[in-house]
């Protein structure tokens, strides 16, 4: 590829991750009802037709916002829920601990791109293309959670059917998240630890009881898309 072409990619591509950037500062501060591409192309040091040629509307704008931060996410959880990285000789019960304490701790620490993906939920109740396209992260996500309750339930040398990892993964999602806003709301009545301890009290309850195990997997699994 001639030079000046793969500069133009380079250029391109920083331009882009910089108003991503602005955008996701300005949409966490003011809403995405309050926010305006003015202000966005503003904080990056841009003209608001360069949000335009690289994204084309408020709302493109805002799906690529959803796609950066799941694919964030989705990639924090893997390498956090690694089973190469974890301690073999620890019990499974206490894997999930760290991981979800770290987790925790970052969003006290930088609230802002959760409250944007909170911004983003909200929105998408109202629009399907974007309803839709979170639900595709969210299923990805959630494949993160079913292979870690796989890998731990054969650790544990426990059966387990396959539907009941899938909403053992649903559990854990929904407590990630419910848990995360709860955060948001109260810092201090949320410890950090709460997530990885109730995570870890599941892990327990499942490996213990068989029927516990069916009732999960008696659940309607989710429709194909």
């Amino acid at each position: 590829m001639p030079r000046g072409q793969f500069d133009r990619s380079e250029r391109k591509a920083a331009t882009r991750a910089r108003l991503l950037g602005a955008a996701a500062r300005v949409y966490a501060r003011n809403g995405f009802a309050g926010a305006t591409l003015d202000e966005v192309a503003a904080d990056a040091g841009f003209t608001k037709g360069a949000v335009y040629a690289h994204f084309g509307s408020k709302e493109n704008l805002l799906l690529a916002l959803l796609q950066e931060y799941l694919a964030g996410q989705i990639a924090e959880q893997l390498a956090l829920f690694d089973r190469a990285r974890l301690d073999r000789d620890r019990p499974t019960w206490e894997r999930p601990l760290a991981g979800s304490d770290s987790w925790m701790r970052r969003l006290g620490e930088d609230p802002d791109p959760f409250r944007l993906f909170v911004e983003l939920w909200s929105y998408a109740q109202r629009e399907e293309k974007l309803r839709t396209r979170l639900a595709g992260g969210l299923d990805a996500l959630r494949a993160t959670f079913v292979r870690f309750g796989v890998d731990s339930a054969a650790d544990a040398g426990v059966e387990t059917p396959a539907s009941a990892h899938e909403q053992f993964a649903n559990t854990l999602l929904g407590l990630s998240l419910g848990l995360g806003m709860l955060k948001l709301a109260d810092p201090d009545g949320v410890p950090e630890q709460l997530l990885g301890v109730v995570a870890s009290i599941l892990i327990r309850a499942l490996e213990a009881s068989p029927e516990a195990r069916e009732q999960l997997a008696e659940l309607p699994a989710a429709a194909p898309a």
